[in-house]
């Protein structure tokens, strides 16, 4: 079912042609489900809870944050009215919802027109008792993010939006009209502002004070060029993405991404909180998911011009690169990594069966657990993808993942302590 070694490499030489190799992908793709599909939408071996308010369309967002607050008693998500098979509309809203386990009760919180599939509003929990998430101000046109408690009570607004944070500390940001010209999938539709594609230097990743509720440039897109230049990025299209701070606050990732033409191209950059101490630690033209692994390493699915595609742990201090789960889990190829303790849960593309596969592995032992298998069909594709992006709760005890295998996209929450009789 999966993608055999002939079938990646083909993959991987037709990625200098990526306008050829969607069109051949999506094909392909059509041909093996025809032959390959099965008569069951999902399968588990855990009890599966659907978190839906009025039996409307629900997601949370990406796979690098809980919607479960670290008591677990509330859930944060976002609720749709519209069909999620089609685009975000420039003007349309989706609504913050928070979900009382304890009283089961469902509060609607507010609404933002700043979101996407893959990622919503960024929400997000700053604490046990407060929440963050991406809005638009329509009379500044500005990009801004609004805090609001368990209460449903709103606590204040941030004059900036916000893409990852430290607790009730600080956040780091960046300019979604350059994410959403280059990979509207993660950007916002508010704003249709043209970028100066030569000007590197006064855009780029920017550190939000959330208690003085102001705002800097703290590392340049120009500021990344200087410290791995290559010939290519001459003339190229720059975005900064998928910001990542470490657990501890000190520092942070993120990935360095530049098109020549359609071609991308990627790296790792780490640095200091302070944006001090900026280095790349892999560069052979392609990174794709990562997470902290504690304060001192990453875990990542990327490419390493020696030893191929696989999922590696990087040492940021000496950039030092080890193969995880070679023969076992590099098999599946790139998917979406969350860590609680030494387990890693992650997610597949789908399969030749259209099914997307759930995995729980330890990296000590190497044990490897199937959690379930979820089918997405042709109507969700591109941009409107749902992939898994499985988030642990802060205990380990549950996992959170986006599904459409009910033919919608939904949040649900699998209980590991709750096998099906």
């Amino acid at each position: 079912m999966q993608y055999n070694k002939v079938e990646r490499m083909l993959a991987y030489l037709l990625s200098k042609f990526p306008t050829l190799k969607l069109k051949i992908k999506k094909s392909y793709q059509k041909l093996n489900y025809i032959k390959y599909k099965l008569n069951y939408s999902y399968m588990s071996i855990y009890k599966i809870n659907k978190i839906s308010f009025d039996i409307q369309e629900s997601y949370f967002g990406y796979y690098d944050k809980s919607p479960i607050n670290n008591k677990n008693d509330f859930i944060l998500f976002n609720r749709v009215k519209e069909s999620t098979k089609d685009l975000p509309l420039k003007n349309s809203e989706i609504e913050i919802v928070l979900y009382n386990i304890i009283d089961n009760k469902y509060m609607v919180i507010d609404t933002t027109s700043t979101y996407n599939w893959q990622q919503g509003a960024k929400a997000m929990w700053i604490n046990d008792y407060k929440f963050i998430f991406n809005s638009y101000d329509r009379n500044t046109k500005e990009y801004i993010s609004k805090v609001y408690d368990i209460y449903g009570r709103y606590v204040k607004t941030i004059n900036f939006p916000i893409y990852d944070i430290y607790q009730d500390k600080y956040a780091l940001s960046l300019n979604f009209n350059r994410l959403n010209i280059l990979r509207p999938d993660y950007g916002y539709r508010n704003n249709d502002i043209s970028i100066n594609w030569k000007n590197n230097k006064d855009d780029g990743i920017y550190y939000v004070d959330l208690v003085n509720n102001t705002h800097k440039l703290l590392i340049s897109i120009q500021d990344v060029i200087e410290i791995h230049k290559k010939e290519n990025m001459d003339g190229a299209k720059h975005k900064l993405n998928h910001i990542m701070i470490s657990p501890d606050g000190s520092k942070f990732m993120f990935l360095h991404r530049w098109f020549v033409g359609d071609r991308k191209f990627d790296s790792l950059i780490v640095a200091d909180m302070n944006g001090s101490n900026i280095k790349c630690i892999s560069d052979d033209d392609m990174v794709s998911h990562c997470f902290w692994y504690k304060n001192d390493k990453i875990f990542s699915f990327l490419r390493d011009k020696e030893h191929g595609d696989k999922y590696y742990m990087i040492d940021i201090e000496t950039s030092k690169k080890t193969i995880i789960g070679e023969g076992i889990i590099d098999s599946f190829g790139d998917g979406h990594p969350n860590i609680f303790e030494d387990d890693v849960i992650f997610d597949t593309y789908p399969n030749k069966a259209r099914m997307k596969e759930l995995y729980k592995f330890n990296l000590k032992t190497y044990e490897l657990e199937k959690l379930g298998e979820f089918f997405e069909s042709f109507d969700f594709y591109g941009e409107t993808r749902c992939d898994l992006h499985p988030r642990f709760s802060f205990n380990g005890k549950k996992v959170f993942i986006d599904s459409v295998h009910e033919n919608e996209r939904y949040l649900y929450m699998i209980n590991l302590e709750d096998k099906v009789e």
